[in-house]
């Protein structure tokens, strides 16, 4: 009884989220590497020649500013840990007062600009709000729809994808050890039908553990309650990263603030790093920070964060890696462990794997959904038997005996 319920619910609710968890998976699987196939496909913007000095920031930041106007305040700057690579600086905003159905309609602009450190050249503008791979990660996480209606049903169909690939284990978990050994393994030379259920069924068993935790980890976007829970069930609290909102305006910071601040973040690092996001000061906050990524020796993905005084470019505080719970921990690594960065590209290709998979479950599910009620209307039904008329037999009497 217990398992007809969870076969009604897993089908009918798989055929319910099919097309959105179809659409999630696949763009899931084209983004994992995104960074790196943006690479390949603009090398003349990313990359530039090692030169012997570094140009000021700020005057690679008005170089930056200038490709695309005052209009469009640039931000934040992204320095590679790599000395043959463009910094490259954004400009973003968004309107949070829109009303519009639509996400596009919500971002002011946005745009990246590449600029050779070396030389203060503008190597590249791009126009982010039309890029592909940004334009694949609005449908991923929203659908192209405004952040609230998109994130609620992508999180929603996501939380009901978890019970299906739950209850899916649970229905194919085998009974008997005559089982153990068919389960595991795809019959491919088997009729058309047995090889998809064990597509659906075998191929799924096996990226279970991966598929979940992209899940779990991809609904940190949609949900708060799911985010502090986790912070909770890791003994944290979220607002361990109450740093991260502070804001300064009891003084007006300056050119020569943010370049000790810029100054002072590639010296402390300058055995190496991956990647520093350095946010600018604005009207609202003067501080200027500095969020580090390093190749470091725990599990984690292993980054610092550093605020400075945007006028002097003195330090004002500190968060090491080892100086965070848990929790800010792996909320610092969720990130790369829904994309499968974590580890490089060997967890890259398995999450990619895992996300194709994801992808072809609702279609397994769906022919083997249409194939048992075809099986069923198929089936004829089983012909009567004809009543037999006998004669009665003759009536012996004890007369006739004798």
């Amino acid at each position: 009884m217990v398992k007809a319920v969870l076969l009604f619910l897993h089908r009918w609710l798989g055929i319910i989220t099919g097309l959105i968890v179809l659409i999630v998976s696949i763009t899931g699987s084209i983004f994992v590497f995104e960074e790196e196939l943006f690479r390949v496909f603009h090398p003349d913007i990313v990359y530039v020649s090692p030169g012997k000095q570094l140009h000021d920031i700020n005057d690679l930041r008005a170089a930056a500013q200038n490709s695309i106007g005052k209009d469009q305040a640039i931000n934040v700057v992204f320095i590679p840990g790599s000395p043959d690579k463009a910094y490259c600086f954004s400009a973003f905003e968004r309107d949070a007062k829109s009303t519009s159905l639509w996400d596009k309609d919500e971002i002011k602009y946005y745009y990246q600009v590449f600029v050779n450190p070396y030389t203060g050249a503008v190597t590249g503008v791009v126009d982010k709000e039309n890029e592909f791979f940004y334009v694949v990660r609005r449908i991923h996480q929203n659908l192209l729809l405004r952040r609230d209606i998109g994130n609620m049903i992508v999180g929603t169909s996501t939380l009901i994808f978890l019970f299906i690939l739950v209850t899916g284990i649970i229905l194919w978990w085998p009974q008997r050890l005559a089982q153990w050994k068919q389960r595991f393994v795809v019959k491919w030379k088997a009729r058309w039908r047995r090889v998809n259920y064990d597509l659906h069924s075998v191929v799924g068993f096996y990226t279970f553990l991966i598929a979940f935790l992209i899940a779990t980890t991809g609904l940190v976007w949609s949900f708060d309650w799911w985010e502090n829970g986790i912070y909770a069930m890791l003994g944290s609290s979220k607002k361990d990263a109450a740093f991260l909102t502070q804001r300064d305006t009891t003084y007006t910071a300056t050119n020569q603030g943010i370049t000790l601040a810029w100054k002072d973040a590639l010296k402390r690092y300058d055995t190496g790093f991956e990647r520093i996001t350095f946010n600018f000061p604005t009207k609202k906050n003067n501080r200027a920070g500095a969020f580090v990524h390093y190749d470091g020796p725990s599990a984690w993905t292993d980054s610092d964060y550093i605020y400075y005084n945007g006028a002097t470019g003195d330090v004002q505080e500190v968060i090491l890696q080892d100086d965070k719970g848990t929790g800010m921990k792996w909320r610092n690594t969720n990130y790369y462990i829904h994309t499968g960065k974590i580890y490089g590209w060997p967890t890259q290709i398995l999450a990619v794997i895992a996300s194709l998979v994801c992808a072809s479950l609702p279609v397994t599910g769906v022919i083997l959904w249409i194939g048992r009620r075809k099986k069923k209307q198929e089936v004829p039904a089983l012909p009567q038997k004809k009543s037999v008329k006998t004669r009665p037999r003759p009536r012996v009497t004890s007369r006739q005996l004798a």
